[in-house]
């Protein structure tokens, strides 16, 4: 399948899972808000808007990491956009690429004008994990507009749209300002680093396609690998892995899943006193010892691996 055929058929998902709509009404409480938890998306200066703009634009520097503000799915995504191309995409003609999440009370989040969409369609994601970088693409002011633009609405429809900075202001969240959830408590590593975090690293990389030995040492080889991932997520390719590095190479994990970023999570485990035997496979034993970890560090003991238990354990 050619890539706009696949562009165009993620698109035409997009339009297939909102078309069923949700009839409710835009208004929402603050105790309504207070139902899930959700996180700023990304952090910038003072956040805008204007009469007739469905959402807020929050100014960033260029492959700022965006963060899902809530947990969801991803009901669509588009990647292949440029500045100033006003084809209709996920929104259309204004936003460039993009990702449309709906949680699981019925509301929505959309993030807009990134430079990478970083997730896939149908992908679960959670609150705090990485989906994109900020960018200039679609309909934006110009080589100094990199922004993100982020709405929240109860339902699919523009008429059900929710004042996104209200909305998180109920929850003590204030759009821009707060610290993502997905960008705290991770260690800042580089070349010549070594152990059991440097393993845990090359296990998530070649959960990206890479082929390294997790022999535990950061060296050129792995530095190579990280830069090449870096640059596919939309970061700045520069080898270093903090925050935000960590945040994109991670993902949301839950028993039956397989693969090498099970294998990083049993190895992250076994740095913590697990004895699991690094085979990739999610199954009882290394649910119970991911509970077991959570319950130890005061984290809700779900079973679930989101960016909270992924900062914990790293």
């Amino acid at each position: 399948m050619t890539a706009p055929a696949l562009r165009r058929r993620t698109f035409l998902g997009l339009s297939a899972a909102l078309g069923a709509g949700i009839a409710v009404g835009a208004a929402v409480s603050p105790a309504a808000a207070a139902g899930a938890a959700w996180s700023n998306p990304v952090l910038g200066p003072t956040p805008t808007t204007y009469s007739g703009h469905l959402g807020w634009d929050i100014p960033s520097g260029p492959k700022t990491p965006v963060y899902a503000a809530a947990d969801g799915t991803v009901v669509g995504v588009y990647n292949g956009c440029y500045r100033g191309h006003k084809v209709a995409h996920i929104i259309a003609g204004r936003t460039g690429n993009g990702v449309w999440l709906k949680h699981a009370d019925g509301r929505y989040s959309y993030y807009g004008h990134l430079t990478v969409a970083a997730v896939a369609l149908g992908q679960v994601v959670s609150r705090g994990q990485y989906v994109g970088s900020v960018g200039n693409t679609g309909n934006t002011l110009g080589p100094t507009g990199n922004h993100l633009h982020f709405e929240i609405h109860w339902g699919p429809a523009a008429s059900q749209k929710i004042d996104a900075k209200a909305f998180l202001a109920a929850q003590g969240v204030r759009l821009a300002s707060s610290t993502p959830v997905g960008s705290t408590g991770f260690p800042s590593i580089s070349q010549g680093a070594s152990g059991g975090t440097v393993k845990v690293l090359q296990r998530l990389l070649n959960g990206e396609g890479r082929s390294l030995l997790a022999d535990g040492g950061f060296g050129a080889v792995t530095t190579t690998a990280v830069r090449a991932v870096q640059g596919i997520k939309g970061l700045v390719a520069d080898g270093l892995v903090g925050d935000y590095s960590w945040a994109a190479f991670t993902q949301r994990l839950v028993s039956g899943a397989s693969g090498a970023k099970v294998g990083a999570l049993q190895e992250a485990l076994n740095n913590h006193g697990a004895g699991l035997l690094v085979d990739g496979g999610f199954g009882g034993v290394t649910r119970t010892a991911v509970a077991s970890f959570q319950s130890r560090s005061g984290l809700v003991a779900d079973g679930v691996v989101g960016p909270v238990t992924w900062s914990a354990l790293i």
